[in-house]
């Protein structure tokens, strides 16, 4: 019996090759020896993600052909290569019958996954996308590895579908980060060399009075090009607070689909002799769809109450003003935003700069009723610190900073730079349209707060 295994870290890039015992064969062995090569199972440990028939069809290897150790050197290297396992390891064992192959594979960590997203694949739903896919890229499942080339299989798994079913455009893909330190968060996949305009958006599952509501919220997205990535910010900023300020406090849209209209038939030419001038070379491809935002609105919740916590330097009775919610009514979750909002304002303008507000809501699903409970941390009271004027001449800069009345240690006040501003328009040269910014420096350490304003000429 042959014996081999072979070792590959993809983290270190280390290999470790233990090379097979010799095997001899008489002449009469021949049809023997040929059937040992044969592959008759497989077997995969260590992974909690794909199945042994996965792990097989992303090798390359096939059950009933003949194998050598080559070949599964080649193997392991293919699934490295993906970027999905940290290591991999192979034993095979052959005999008379043929040989029986033993990978264990190390998971790469969920952490280094991230979402494939679908940009504007109108032709295809996710589901369809996701099932053609993984016929090409058997170890697709929705995530990718931030590194190995799986990313790239996908990208020219579509090109070849697109390919197949004569459909227009190049498949092109794109890394998303999110935050200041790049930190990867998806793998944008898009067509390109196509223009996909939106008719008109769809709302299925909204009321026909939600409908009109909808429509009216987002104008600007007829005639618009198609992506979901705008879609979503549509969702969020548009549709969204359609809902949440009706009381539909746990509406939710689903991922935007799309249904791709019929084209108009391209014009024909009169004549035979026509000739075809530059400037009636094909244009890029042009196909308009409708948008299909499907939504659940879910019931209506009854504002039941508001519970303040945790204030001392301002007093319930200063914060309740600020607060619009009408107990018994439809609790309006984009006012309640705005009001808290607004209670930030007034901490900051007595120098709680780091007053936080954090709202806990409780439903009460058989009564349709909804109560907040506002938990405020007011944090210290910062002081007024240094304040600098630059960007203009010695004299107008004198009196901007003598009209400057809100003095070193008194309370600050973060509402009072653009009052001081706005009183103060007729102290700067005029006839030079000027850019001013404020730049407030919190000092955490002394609770101070310097102040910066900067005029520019445009």
């Amino acid at each position: 019996m042959n014996l081999a295994a072979l070792v590959i870290d993809f983290g270190l890039g280390l290999s470790l090759l233990f090379p097979a015992a010799t095997q001899t064969h008489s002449a009469g062995s021949r049809a023997s020896s040929v059937s040992a090569y044969k592959l008759i199972a497989l077997k995969v440990t260590g992974t909690g993600r794909y199945t042994d028939k996965e792990i097989l069809a992303a090798s390359g290897l096939q059950l009933g052909q003949s194998a050598a150790d080559g070949d599964f050197k080649e193997a392991v290297k293919r699934l490295g290569d993906s970027g999905l396992f940290t290591n991999v390891v192979y034993t095979y064992s052959s005999s008379s019958a043929g040989t029986k192959l033993e990978l264990q594979v190390t998971d790469i960590e969920s952490a280094k996954l991230v979402p494939a997203h679908f940009e504007n694949f109108v032709w295809f739903t996710d589901n369809e996308l996701n099932a053609a896919l993984q016929k090409s890229v058997p170890l697709f499942k929705g995530l990718l590895p931030v590194g190995g080339n799986l990313a790239n299989h996908i990208s020219e798994a579509l090109q070849a579908l697109f390919n197949e079913r004569q459909l227009p455009g190049r498949i092109n893909f794109m890394r998303e980060s999110d935050g200041p330190d790049g930190t990867l968060s998806a793998i944008d996949y898009r067509v390109e060399e196509l223009s996909i305009r939106i008719h008109s958006v769809e709302f299925p599952g909204a009321s026909p009075e939600q409908s009109a509501l909808l429509t009216a919220a987002a104008p600007r997205l007829t005639g618009a090009e198609y992506g979901r990535t705008a879609l979503a910010a549509a969702v969020k900023f548009d549709f969204l607070p359609v809902y949440l300020q009706r009381g539909y406090l746990r509406a939710a849209f689903a991922p935007c689909d799309a249904r791709v209209l019929p084209q108009p038939p391209a014009p024909s030419s009169n004549t035979a002799t026509d000739t075809p001038s530059p400037a009636d070379a094909p244009a890029p491809a042009e196909i308009e769809v409708d948008a299909i935002e499907p939504v659940t609105p879910g019931k209506i919740y009854m504002a039941s109450g508001v519970d303040l916590r945790g204030n001392a330097a301002l007093s319930t009775n200063q914060l309740a003003p600020l607060l619009h919610l009408t107990i018994g009514q439809p609790a309006n979750a984009v006012q309640l935003l705005r009001d808290l909002e607004n209670m930030g304002k007034l901490y900051r303008s007595r120098g709680y700069m780091t007053a936080q507000i954090k709202p806990d809501t409780q439903f009460d699903d058989d009564k349709s009723t909804v109560r907040y409970s506002l938990t405020i941390s007011e944090g210290y009271q910062y002081k007024m610190g240094e304040v600098e004027i630059l960007g203009l001449d010695s004299q107008s800069k004198a009196r901007m900073q003598n009209a400057w009345t809100l003095r070193a240690g008194q309370p600050y006040n973060a509402e009072y730079p653009n009052k001081f501003l706005e009183a103060t328009r007729n102290l700067v040269p005029t006839g030079v349209q000027w850019m001013v910014t404020v730049h407030e420096t919190p000092d955490a350490s002394d609770k101070t707060v310097d102040v910066e304003i900067r005029f520019k000429q445009l």
